[in-house]
């Protein structure tokens, strides 16, 4: 039957007017449409010049015969059912028809109802065929990968784009695995759940990396859907896959490329903003919350960017908006910008419309604060006054001073509040004096004799009030009025002075750390091997009870060996990035409790009493429970190491609000408020004179990060002798995730 909607038509070709006139009745009565030939060759030219669906072919007509019309059926490809119609019964002569590819062979006179089945079978099948074909031809020349497997995931088919894209041929992986494309890219538990959804007999989808014959590996987005059979059991899986390696490749250089501009849009010391097609502000970098003084949520909240400039502006920026979409050019336009607290300054503002293939998309642009500009155009048009309201507002204290005598004759407001000094009292001093040792020769002071080269060099300054500032003093020798000057800049340099004594002292630490490590390597080492020497060679003469002893003692000091390898191994994971946390879901009780019953052995060896309570509410977090258990045991193992005998150590799990709060506290030596910021760095560890306690400093510092890694938070309370508390929050899911 064609597949259109038209009415299905059967061309009868013979060369008897009867059996044309009778067969045409009949069909017709049947509903279908007929057109006629009364030779082969008329035949052929019916099949050339207008679409049929069946043809009822007379085998012995003149010119050319049924055969010759059905070879010329086949060889050309048409496209429908031929039904041979002959008045001889010769089954050989049938079975050569249907060799050649009749779909039937009847003899005459034909029966009515015989007709009647032929014709409907013989649409329906090749209807079905068609069907068939094409959705072969399709799968074919299909753009995207087309997998078919048994129930056993066996491949029973591929199209020729799996093919193009994974560099197999189907030969390669018909009746094989599809596990032969796994990349070991994913785990098992990403398998499992995949194949648990679509055996289950559901849909699954999802991107997967595969890996190409070539070991190159490419990502897929994957559509997997079970067949059923005609009992409605599953017997084979769909999969359509699509090729979306560059288009990962494209989004992760865009996100790239995205981070990039936010990264070089917040070293900008100017405001940046972006607005959407509204002209509400979709962005901000660091300059721009600052100087207008918004915050995160107001963006989020809805800021019109309208809202930034004084409202007799809008005019303006509306017909520049307009311009620049148009591509016109317009002059760079003062703004009155307004911050949040309401305060305004001036501006210029530098735009840029954004757009896309489906055009207008917002405005992007930088706006550049002219308030010192505007400034110092108006102290440009004064003398005097001008250059002295200049000279005050620099932001470095400023000194100036007659090269001869030393005395100071001038100095900028930045001078008195860095000095301390008032006006008068600073007006009696020699520069000299405002240094915290004598300079004798100026020249150590200047760095040059008596030429006009600057020179820099590093001091202290002694203010007003007795403090001791370091500083970089800066210096120039000019004429002024026939006399020598000497400016002077002091640029504070306490802070750049105490991060130069921070990395001194991080590296101390390190130093500090690697010898440690080593001093704690050899310890369990030597122990090993001493106790182990005495065991090979006096085996015979120890007895039972010492050769249990001695190998107790190895066996402690190896843990205690694999534990600080085990350290300084998850620092080292941690500093190159190459942790990776398998998160899920889960109740975090089993998992606290789990690590806890693993550590009162060692509380109980210790004397320490060592209690668990957990709210009965049940919580979940998505968290590697591998990873919680470590937070859990490193905390617990601090508290008891640091508690005294007779001490007690409390672990709690609890819900808080939003959040799951792991409690650990304990009664020991505690830390002191000046280490709270220092212990969760790594190789720190908290001076105690006269206490042995093995560690790295690696512990707290593993901790912090496992918590950062999970979105959660960590703080202490402590005080020295009185014992610490340590909160762990990770974010709680919430019911029904």
């Amino acid at each position: 039957m064609s597949l259109s909607n038209q009415k299905t038509t059967v061309l009868i070709a013979d060369d008897s007017a009867t059996m044309r006139t009778l067969i045409s009745h009949v069909v017709h009565k049947l509903g279908y449409d007929t057109i006629t030939a009364s030779d082969g060759n008329e035949a052929i030219d019916r099949l050339s010049s207008r679409p049929c669906d069946v043809l009822l072919l007379d085998l012995n007509m003149p010119v050319k015969s049924g055969m010759d019309v059905l070879d010329f059926v086949v060889r050309n490809n048409y496209q429908l059912p031929v039904i041979i119609v002959s008045g001889s019964s010769d089954i050989e002569q049938a079975v050569e028809c249907i060799k050649l590819g009749a779909y039937e062979y009847l003899t005459k006179p034909i029966d009515n109802n015989r007709l009647e089945i032929t014709l409907k079978n013989a649409l329906s099948e090749f209807s079905l065929k068609q069907h068939v074909r094409l959705l072969n031809e399709a799968m074919d020349q299909s753009p995207v990968s087309i997998v078919i497997t048994d129930f056993n995931g066996l491949i029973e088919y591929v199209n020729p784009f799996f093919c193009r894209v994974t560099g197999y041929s189907s030969e390669d992986v018909l009746h094989q695995k599809v596990s032969i494309l796994k990349s070991g890219e994913h785990s098992q538990d990403f398998y499992r759940i995949l194949w648990e959804t679509i055996s289950g007999g559901e849909v699954w989808q999802g991107e997967i990396c595969n890996k190409k014959k070539d070991g190159e590996l490419f990502w897929e987005n994957i559509i997997i859907s079970p067949v059923r059979n005609n009992v409605q059991v599953i017997s084979h899986f769909l999969a359509i896959k699509e090729d979306i390696s560059e288009k990962k490749r494209d989004k992760e250089a865009l996100a790239a490329s995205e981070r990039r501009f936010r990264e070089l849009s917040d070293l900008l010391p100017q405001p940046v903003f972006e607005t959407n097609g509204s002209n509400t502000v979709t962005y901000f970098n660091r300059a721009g919350y600052t100087v207008f003084g918004y915050k995160g949520k107001d963006l989020d909240r809805g800021l019109n960017v309208f809202q930034l400039f004084s409202p007799q502006e809008r005019g303006t920026i509306e017909e520049n908006i307009r311009k620049r979409i148009k591509g016109e050019k317009s002059a760079d336009y003062e703004y009155k910008a307004l911050k949040k607290d309401g305060s305004s300054f001036p501006v210029l503002v530098y735009c840029a419309p954004i757009m896309t293939q489906a055009g207008f998309q917002g405005i992007r642009g930088i706006v550049l604060d002219i308030t010192h500009r505007k400034q110092y155009e108006r102290k440009i048009k004064e003398n005097e006054a001008n250059y002295r309201n200049l000279f005050q507002v620099i932001p470095d204290p400023i000194i100036v001073a007659d090269f001869k005598s030393g005395n100071i004759v001038h100095w900028n407001r930045k001078a008195l509040s860095f000095f301390g000094y008032s006006k008068k009292e600073l007006a009696a001093l020699s520069v000299e004096m405002l240094f915290s040792r004598t300079v004798d020769d100026k020249r150590e002071m200047t760095g040059f004799a008596g030429t006009m080269s600057t020179a820099s060099v590093e001091a202290q300054i002694r203010t007003k009030d007795g403090f001791t500032i370091e500083v970089l003093v800066s210096s120039v020798l000019f004429d002024f009025s026939k006399h020598k000057r000497l400016l002077v800049v002091f640029r504070d340099i306490t802070e750049q002075k105490k991060s130069e004594r921070l990395i001194k002292e991080n590296i101390r630490l390190k130093n500090d750390f690697i010898a440690n490590v080593s001093h704690e390597l050899r310890s369990p080492l030597f122990s090993i091997l001493g106790f182990s020497s005495t065991l090979l060679k006096e085996r015979k003469e120890l007895d039972f009870e010492t050769t249990g002893e001695f190998l107790g003692i190895i066996h402690d000091e190896s843990k205690r060996l694999s534990s600080l390898i085990e350290d300084v191994l998850n620092v080292s994971r941690i500093d190159s990035g190459k942790v990776a946390y398998k998160k899920k879901i889960i109740d975090p009780a089993p998992v606290v409790i789990g690590a806890c019953e693993s550590l009162k052995m060692m509380a109980s060896e210790k004397s320490v009493e060592f209690s668990i309570h957990v709210e009965p509410e049940t919580m979940q977090v998505n968290a590697d429970p591998d990873a919680l258990k470590q937070v859990v045991i490193n905390l617990a193992v601090n508290a008891i190491k640091f508690t005294p005998r007779d001490g007690c150590v409390r672990v709690s799990l609890s819900n808080d609000a939003h959040w799951m709060v792991l409690t650990v506290k304990d009664s020991g030596v505690g830390i002191p408020e000046s280490d709270y910021d220092k212990i969760f760095e790594k190789f720190y560890r908290v001076e105690r004179p006269g206490e042995e306690i093995e560690g790295t400093g690696l512990g707290l510092p593993i901790v912090k990060e496992i918590v950062a890694a999970h979105k959660g938070s960590i703080e202490v309370n402590s005080k020295k002798d009185f014992g610490s508390t340590f909160f762990v929050r990770l974010p709680l899911l919430k019911t029904g995730n």
